[in-house]
This record gives structure tokens, sequence and C-alpha cells, in this order.
């Protein structure tokens, strides 16, 4: 083997390292400048991290989680995201919820309306440490149950991913979605979904009782989905004052698009920057590219998806939807929010 080839070989593999050390660091957060972003809510304290960009920031937001057990990171699958954020000069917080990680309560314990109170509770944190810029909430699937109870005393704008109208539906469009995955014909869907609500109006109805706890289902997340079942967003959007831009993923499972996005633009009056209403193509629940993360759960993805997210880091998106998102976000006033 002569010099050259060696050099040439040497150069590749620095190269390909150089790679893959680039798109590893969109999952590393303690590189960024951060602070403590604690405050209480609801009856409960909760414990988050504020993260800041290198630069002063254009605006700043807090993160709110959809369903389930989240940290303050979602386990590190936020990490691209913040990254995203923080090098488009935009400062980010977010936090544990009730009972995970450091924050005190129980999640399952929460309505929609304790959820409205943290989102609006952590903006009012947000607005005590920055001045003169955009302040708003990002939220996630479930959060579109809570975010659009917000007003102009709360924020400046919001940004809603894969947000339902009706947890009633998209709990059917999701059911419906994975039956036909599993092979189901679409007779037998409509059949087991017509089952699945009588089961359901048993189990979650006005007389259920601990008695009536579906097998394998703990008593708190019991109380959760029978607390927040009705949710609809409806009537808050009919009123809704801010800013709003409202993103779905064209191949979303777990919540019906073009429907949801249909129900939002009859309810919410748009205009070219100040309401938004789109599905992006190509895209899944969360905005990932749509032939490679497919799934509906993320526990349900495979090893190399896995693999994948860890290597793409941002690049794991659809092209250009980050870009929307930061764009209009920056092109948000300030408007004054009133703290005590």
């Amino acid at each position: 083997m002569n010099l050259r080839s060696i050099l040439a070989s040497g150069l590749a593999l620095a190269m390909v390292t150089g790679l893959v050390l680039w798109r590893l660091a969109d999952h590393d957060l303690d590189r960024r400048k951060s602070e403590s972003f604690d405050f209480a809510a609801a009856g409960q304290f909760i414990a988050g991290t504020l993260w800041l960009p290198d630069d002063a920031p254009h605006a700043a937001v807090v993160l709110v989680h959809g369903d389930g057990a989240q940290d303050r990171t979602a386990a590190g699958g936020y990490a691209p995201l913040i990254n995203s954020f923080l090098d488009g000069g935009i400062a980010v917080a977010a936090w544990d919820k009730p009972g995970v990680g450091s924050s005190s309560g129980n999640w399952l314990h929460n309505s929609m309306a304790d959820r409205t109170a943290i989102s609006r509770a952590a903006l009012l944190r947000l607005g005590r440490r920055f001045d003169g810029i955009g302040l708003g909430a990002v939220g996630f699937s479930q959060a579109g149950w809570a975010l659009p109870r917000l007003t102009q005393k709360d924020a400046d704008f919001i940004v809603l991913i894969g947000a339902a109208v009706s947890w009633q539906d998209q709990g059917d469009y999701f059911a419906r979605r994975r039956l036909a995955r599993e092979g189901l014909s679409p007779r037998d869907i409509e059949r087991t979904i017509e089952l699945q609500h009588r089961s359901e109006a048993r189990a979650f109805g006005a007389n259920a009782q601990a008695a009536d706890i579906p097998e394998g289902m703990s008593p708190d997340r019991w109380g959760f989905v029978r607390r927040n079942r009705g949710a609809d967003a409806r009537e808050a959007l009919s009123r809704l004052d801010l800013p709003l831009l409202a993103i779905w993923g064209a191949e979303d499972l777990n919540v019906d698009a073009d429907r949801n996005a249909s129900i939002y633009r009859e309810l919410v009056a748009q205009s070219d920057t100040g309401r938004r209403i789109i599905v992006w193509p190509d895209a899944t629940h969360g905005l990932l590219k749509a032939a490679a993360y497919n799934w509906q759960l993320t526990d349900d993805w495979s090893w190399f998806a896995k693999l994948r997210f860890v290597a793409e880091g941002r690049y794991a998106f659809a092209p250009g939807a980050l870009d929307v998102v930061m764009n209009w976000m920056r092109d948000q006033r300030h408007d004054s929010i009133e703290n005590p």
C-alpha cells in the first residue's frame, strides 16, 4: 500500500469520524448554556431546565409534553429539536412531568385544566426571565387540549404539533390505524371499534367503579382517562386570541391530520403570519420523516430506526418542517405579558 493510498484512507476515516461526531452533537445538551427552571403549579413543584442559545435569544419557548411519563428531555428524544431551536436563536425551557424526575405530584392525577395551569405558570416564569422578546409554548399531541386555553395574558404565540380536537375521535382513529396495520379487514375494524365503545362506556362512564378498571390498566391511568376522555378543543379554539401555528404530519398514524386541520380552519381565523394551519408532507405524528420513523409509539421502533435517529439527529425531521416552525416563531411580535 503506497503512501498516497494510506493518506487517502486516513482522510476518508477522519471525514467519517467528523461526520459522526457532528451528528452526535445533536443529542448532547450538556454542552449548551443552561440554568434551573423550577416553579410551582397546580399544587405541585415542577423541576425543569432552561437552555440558552450562544447569543441573545430572538424568542423563548416552553415545550409542553404529549402523553406519558415524560421527563424534561423526553428521555433524550427532544435533544435534536432543542439544539435546532438553540442554533436558531430560540431559548427553550422544559420540565419533568409531575411525579417524573425531580417534580412532585403525579401527572396521572392531572386534568387538562391542570396541564394548562402548569403551562401558564411556566410561561409566567419565562416572562420573568426575559424581556422584549416573543414568548410562546410549543406543544405536542395531547398538549392540543391544554394550550388553546391560554390567552394574550399568558403568551405571545403557541405552536401545536400533531394536536387532536376530540379525545374520543383521536382514540378511534388511533385504534383503526393500529388494527389496519395488524391486517384486520375494514368490516372487522368497525366491529372492533363498536365493541371498544361499549367496553369504554362501562369502564369510564359516569357510573363506572374501580371494579370496572380494564385488565392491565393501573388505577391511576384509569382515573386519568376517565377524567379527560371528554376533552374537546373546539370551544377553546373558537375563543383563541393568540397567534397560532398548528402543524401535522401528513402520514400521522395517531391523529387524523386532514380532519383535524379542517376543523382548525373552520374555528380559527387565519392570516398571513398570525395564524397558520399546515399539513406537512411525508411526516409523522412528531414531524419526523415518515419513510423511516412512522410507528404510532416510539416503543414500537425497530432497532434500525433507533440507530438511524441517533445518526441523523435533527435531520430525522421531515425536510423543511423545523425551519417553518422556527421562522414562524421568530416572526411573532412581543406583547407585554401581564405579570402579577
